[in-house]
Parts: structure tokens; C-alpha cells; sequence
């Protein structure tokens, strides 16, 4: 009966931790994404008032440039669009036929419908909306917690709602806004943890050093100066740089100093490591964060053509790839997109022509443009294209074109053996274009889409990440060191060099590890060592001392020494990295300390650190309360670890 008590206990608390976990599924709060997507032409008609306030907002938080209200700039509905807007018998029927139509034009996901669809007045139940926003859009991450939201709230099954989560979590690296998003939002809540992580130790590590630092300062000075007096000279020392206008930054060179100095190999080891960390978390990761962040926002081109490889673009993207598209590729990649969306299969095969000059061997732009070849009735061509395309990768969907080409030239045996080819190579893929290849007669071919890697590649060659790191610099390094990393690296690397050369050579005086008393040759304290001389003879030469005066005596010591470690073990717990400073692991203070801050700043950020572009949805809170609880968890299991060895410690 107990141990059955037991388990229904740890169900319980199990149930508990994903009840929290997945509290955003059940918030569900609205966003203008059914208003701003109105004029796209997927969201049911509405208030025109709230189409252009929404579309406001939308271009707020993507960055992309929405027409003035009331003055939408009136453009050609795609093929997509025009499937999405025809009356079908049900739900199901027009999300089949919309998402035949999107990937014969290379939108694999739709993002524009399936944010109409959670968030639109559609018809149909929310499950039913929620499984078809991510038939969809099957990459957005939003999607996918909008269904699980669904299942948690309305059909009461969790584990569905539980895998529906981990299908969002996984599908943001198939998605090339989201993927850049969660990536530089994850970064910049990495910098502000190693940032702070780095600071608290070396800051630590300074406090637990300022007594002998301030005691051997006083030795540069006539006379003796009073304990305050050591203090406030120590003091004065260390606040110079801040003086000076370096800021907090400033402040840890005199801190690192000193815990180097005063310190043993594992610390001097560990804080030269915190150093390093202090220094990344304010130049390359920030910067590399804002790179990522700034992707789309601030690359007109790249959000132009992705928005119409989500078959969303405006007018005013068009415009902008149009005027690109002499000098960038990714332009002309875009404008063949849209072409081919807008059934110009002439323009689309002009383009494609040109963009295989620029990458002729790009699987992608290979079977697109055999694709449009194919529609044109140029049937060899097609062909020529596709096996082009197959010598660089044995593509499941280019396989599964070629097999639809060799059915409209009747070459039967070829369609046969190229579809049980496509079917080995990725089986379920082939599966679901069969499906959709059923709802009509026709002729289906599917396009691919703009890869991800080219928007990745395109965010790192960008230099836009420097004003997003100067930001996270400006209120702790507002000086010299806040403005060059070379700067910066020099001074650090000055301060290590000179602290190491003097904690070696310098003869710092320190307290007795029983006793606690100063030992300090200049004061005329006798040598320093571990244990001072009393308590040596008192410890290893017992005959030398009175028997009851060295019961009473070695009773206190036991008494001091209970009451630091109740004190430590305080200060463990209470003080993110002191656990391992105090237990002499600096290393695991060190790490203490990063996943202390990591899990404050995700939770503290848990919706972003800028704001979500509709993609994330619910997938971003629990992503970061996620890497929060588990930053949490490996802090505890630091410490623990932590105190434990020093209690296992003689």
C-alpha cells in the first residue's frame, strides 16, 4: 500500500511539472494575426479598420512593410489564393486542395492560411483548424501549438497535446524565420548568462580574497592602519576604473586581479576561464545573436523572397526583389517564386534560365525550372533538368517529378521504376504527394522551396549584429572597454599576465584553516602555512600543551568549524557559484553560476527577447521555460553535488 502511495504520489508531481510546462497552451491569447493577414487574402473578410490596424502590428513585429490604412495596394490573387478562397463541401477539402496548390508552386508552408485558420473565423472545430494549419504550414512552429492547444483544451488528450509540442520544438529548425528567431533569441539569453555568470564569479571570488588583499594593501602605507581603514583604501583601489567611466566592466579587472592573485590553481584557472566567458558574452555571441535576429528585419531582399516562398509577398516586396534582382540571386529566386505562384510560366521560365547560371548545380532551382518546363509541354527539357538534378542528390520529391514527366510522355516502365525509387528514398513523403495527387486528374508536380541554409548563410555573412551586442554592453561597460573588444581583450589579458606573475611571487598572508587566524610574515606572524604554529602544536605535538587546556581548546575548534559550515552551506545555497568557490571547485562554481543566470534570463525572456513575427506562437514560451527548468535543474544538481563532496572531505 505504500509503495503503491508512492507512485500515485510521483504521478501526481510528474503531471504537475507538464501542467506547468505547458501553461502557455492553455493561455491561448489572441494576436492581430487574423486582422493583418486579411490583406493578404487567406483571413475571411472582417472590419476594414482592424485589417489595417492588424496589418500594422503584423509589420511591427516582422519588420515587413504593410500598406497604409485605407490604402491597400490592390495586387493579382495567386493560384493559392484563389484555391483557398473557393467554397469546397468541407474544412478538410479545401485544406487538401490549398495545400495541392501551394506545393505545386514551391510554398510548402502556407503560413499566411494556417495563421487564418487558428486565428480566423473559418468554420469548423478548433482541433479541426488547428490539424489543418499544420497540414498547412507543416514547419511552423505556431502551427503545431495551436494543435496541441486544441487537444489539451478541447479533446482532453495530453499525450497527443505532449507529442503535438515536441513535433513545434522540432520543426523550428525546418523553418527559416523561425529557426533564425529561437537561434538568435537563444543567444542572447546565452550572452546574458555567461555575462552575468562570469561577473558573479570573478566577483566572488574578489570578496573571498578582500580581507588578506586589504590587509597586505595597508602594508604600502606608513603605520598601521586601523581594520575600516584597509577596507576603504581596498576599496578606493577598485572603484579607480569605475571612476573613470568604464562601468562594471571596469570594476571586475581590479576584482579578477585580486581573486587571481590570492587564489589557488583550480580558482586562478577557473577565473581566466571566466574571463574568456565575460569577453564572449560581450562581443561575438551578441553579435552573432543580432546577426540572426536581424535577418529578416533588416535584409529587405531576403524578406521579400521568403515571404513569397511563403506565398505572402506584397506589392512592395515585389517591388524591392524587382529592383534587386540585376545584382542579387536571391532576387531573382523570389521573382521566379512569384511567377510561377501567378501562373506566368513564360516570365518563370525566363527567370529560371538565368538563375541556372548562378547556381547550376542548386538542386531546387534545377527541378523548378524543369517543373515550369514540363507545364510549358517541353518534356525532354524536363527531363534533361531533373536528372541534372538527381546526379547532385537523390531527392524524393525530384524523383517523384521525373516519375509524373516519364507518365505525360507514356514511357510507363520508367514511371514505374523512378516511383519505387522516390518510395525507397523517403517512402511517407512519396505517400502524401499520392494522396494530394488524387484530389484531381491533372497533372501534379511539386516545386521545392527556398532552403533554409541559404537564409542562414546570408544572416552570418551580415555585420548587423553589432548594434544588438552594443546594447547588452552600454549600462555595464559605457567606457573604452565597452567600445573595443581589442581594447577590452587587452586589458584582461594584462590583468590575468600581472595578477599570475604576483600570486606566484607575492608572500600574501592568509588565515589558518583551524583556527582562522591572520598569518602574515610582515606583521611578524611567523611563516604562513595551512595551519598556523599553535594550532600545529596543538594538533600533532600534544605533549608540548597542557591536556585540559587542549580539550578546551580543541572543543571550540569543533564548534567554529560546525558553525562555517552552516554558514557556507548558507551561502551555498543562497549565492548562485559560491557552492563551489568555498569547496575549492571554482570550476563548478563557475558553471553554477551561468545556469543560475540561463535559467532567470529564459524565464525572464520566455516570450523572446524581440518580439515574436507570428511564427513562434506558444512554441516559444515553452522552449524557454524549457531550457529554464533545465538550467534550474543542473544548478541544483551542481550544488548538490557540490556540498556533498565537501561534506565526503576530510
Amino acid at each position: 500500500m505504500i509503495a503503491g502511495h508512492d507512485r500515485k504520489g510521483s504521478s501526481w508531481l510528474v503531471w504537475l511539472m507538464l501542467a506547468l510546462w505547458l501553461m502557455p497552451l492553455a493561455a491561448g491569447a489572441e494576436t492581430d494575426a487574423r486582422m493583418a493577414l486579411q490583406i493578404q487574402g487567406f483571413a475571411p473578410a472582417g472590419n476594414p479598420s482592424a485589417e489595417a490596424d492588424g496589418s500594422t502590428r503584423r509589420a511591427a513585429a516582422t519588420g515587413r512593410t504593410a500598406p497604409a490604412p485605407g490604402k491597400a495596394s490592390p495586387r493579382e490573387a495567386t493560384a493559392v489564393q484563389r484555391v483557398w478562397q473557393e467554397a469546397s463541401v468541407s474544412l478538410e477539402q479545401r485544406v487538401e486542395s490549398t495545400r495541392r496548390s501551394a506545393l505545386e508552386v514551391g510554398v510548402w508552408d502556407l503560413d499566411a492560411a494556417a495563421l487564418a485558420l487558428i486565428h480566423g473565423n473559418v468554420g469548423g472545430s478548433p482541433v479541426a483548424r488547428a490539424e489543418g494549419a499544420v497540414a498547412l504550414a507543416p514547419n511552423l512552429p505556431a502551427a503545431h501549438l495551436s494543435r496541441a492547444r486544441a487537444l489539451w483544451l478541447h479533446q482532453e488528450a495530453p499525450m497527443d497535446a505532449i507529442r503535438a509540442v515536441v513535433d513545434g520544438l522540432a520543426a523550428v529548425g525546418s523553418h527559416a524565420e523561425a529557426s533564425l528567431w529561437f537561434a538568435g533569441s537563444g543567444l542572447y539569453l546565452l550572452a546574458a548568462a555567461l555575462l552575468a555568470g562570469g561577473l558573479l564569479t570573478i566577483v566572488l571570488a574578489a570578496v573571498l580574497a578582500a580581507p588578506h588583499a586589504a590587509h597586505d594593501l595597508s602594508h604600502l602605507v606608513p603605520g598601521r592602519p586601523a581594520g575600516f581603514a584597509q577596507a576603504a583604501l581596498l576599496g578606493a583601489a577598485m572603484l579607480t576604473p569605475l571612476a573613470l567611466g568604464e562601468g562594471a566592466l571596469g570594476l571586475a579587472l581590479p576584482a579578477l586581479a585580486i581573486g587571481v592573485a590570492y587564489g589557488s590553481r583550480r580558482q586562478r584557472a577557473a577565473l581566466t576561464l571566466a574571463a574568456a566567458v565575460v569577453l564572449a558574452s560581450l562581443y561575438p555571441v551578441p553579435r552573432l545573436a543580432g546577426s540572426l535576429l536581424d535577418a529578416f528585419p533588416g535584409d529587405a531582399v531576403a524578406r521579400a523572397a521568403y515571404s513569397t516562398g511563403h506565398g505572402m509577398a506584397s506589392p512592395v516586396d515585389l517591388a524591392r526583389l524587382e529592383a534587386a534582382a540585376d545584382e542579387d540571386p536571391l532576387a531573382l529566386r523570389g521573382l521566379a517564386l512569384h511567377a510561377r505562384q501567378s501562373g506566368h510560366l513564360g516570365r518563370a521560365d525566363a527567370l529560371y534560365q538565368r538563375l541556372l547560371t548562378h547556381y547550376p548545380g542548386d538542386v531546387v532551382v534545377l527541378n523548378n525550372a524543369a517543373n515550369v518546363r514540363l507545364d510549358l509541354g517541353h518534356v525532354s527539357s524536363a527531363l534533361e533538368l531533373y536528372q541534372r538534378a538527381l546526379d547532385v542528390e537523390r531527392s524524393a520529391v525530384v524523383l517523384f517529378n521525373l516519375s509524373q514527366a516519364y507518365g505525360q510522355s507514356f514511357q510507363v516502365d520508367d514511371l514505374n521504376r523512378t516511383l519505387e525509387a522516390a518510395q525507397r528514398a523517403d517512402g511517407e513523403m512519396i505517400a502524401q504527394l499520392a494522396s494530394l495527387q488524387r484530389t484531381k486528374n491533372e497533372g501534379f508536380v511539386v516545386d521545392l522551396p527556398l532552403g533554409v541554409e541559404a537564409a542562414w548563410t546570408r544572416a552570418l555573412a551580415s555585420a548587423s549584429g553589432e548594434p544588438l551586442a552594443a546594447e547588452l554592453r552600454a549600462p555595464l561597460a559605457p567606457g573604452r572597454l565597452g567600445h573595443s573588444v581589442r581594447d577590452a581583450s587587452a586589458a584582461f589579458a594584462v590583468v590575468l599576465i600581472v595578477s599570475w606573475a604576483i600570486g606566484a611571487r607575492l608572500r600574501t598572508s592568509r588565515f589558518c584553516s583551524r583556527c582562522g587566524g591572520r598569518q602574515c610574515a610582515p606583521c611578524g606572524n611567523g611563516v604562513v602555512r595551512v595551519v598556523c604554529e599553535d594550532c600545529t602544536r596543538l594538533f600533532d605535538h600534544p605533549e608540548k600543551t597542557d591536556r585540559a587546556l587542549r580539550v578546551q581548546r580543541i572543543e571550540e575548534l569543533r564548534e567554529r568549524e560546525q558553525r562555517l559550515r552552516r554558514l557556507s552551506t548558507a551561502a551555498s545555497v543562497l549565492l548562485p557559484g559560491a557552492a563551489g568557490l568555498l569547496s575549492d571547485r571554482p570550476l563548478r562554481g563557475l558553471l553554477g553560476a551561468v545556469c543560475f543566470a540561463l535559467a532567470l534570463a529564459a524565464a525572464m525572456w520566455r516570450g523572446g527577447v524581440v518580439p515574436d513575427p507570428l511564427v513562434a506562437g506558444a512554441a516559444a514560451p515553452v522552449a524557454f521555460l524549457g531550457v529554464a527548468l533545465l538550467a534550474a535543474l543542473l544548478y541544483t544538481a551542481t550544488v548538490a553535488l557540490t556540498l556533498r563532496s565537501r561534506e565526503a572531505s576530510p
